[in-house]
């Protein structure tokens, strides 16, 4: 076996483990997310049955319900709610977006700017290509 034959073989293996090494790393952060996600979930279903007691109290003493003196009363609650409602948003597009980890070597150079084209396209002035 030729010298380029094993350097070309040892890349294969040394690009292949690290591909596995990446996507092993990369299901553990998406793993680590989603316990994430459902610890606020957790935390937001405590929120609603705080919403509902208070509600349940007010309703008891009172007899009846006035909307605007029971929003004050949860109105934390309900900020708390979309607090998490946010987080958890954000948490599942860190999710689903695209990493850099999931494109080949190939994919990122096609993307790398020096691989953009910064001449504008005929028709098309240099205030049209944010690149140029």
């Amino acid at each position: 076996m030729s010298s380029s034959s094993f350097d070309n073989l040892f890349n294969k293996v040394k690009g292949a483990t690290r591909q596995a090494a990446d996507q092993t790393n990369r299901a553990a952060r998406q793993a680590k997310l989603k316990m994430t996600i459902m610890s606020l979930q957790s935390e937001k279903l405590r929120h609603f049955q705080m919403i509902g007691m208070a509600t349940f109290m007010f309703y008891a003493e009172k007899k009846k319900i006035d909307g605007d003196i029971l929003q004050g009363k949860i109105q934390e609650e309900l900020r708390q709610v979309e607090r998490i409602d946010q987080k958890i948003a954000e948490l599942e597009a860190e999710i689903n977006a695209p990493s850099e980890q999931n494109q080949t070597p190939d994919d990122l150079e096609s993307k790398s700017p020096e691989a953009k084209s910064t001449e504008p396209k005929s028709g098309e002035s240099r205030y049209d290509n944010p690149f140029y």
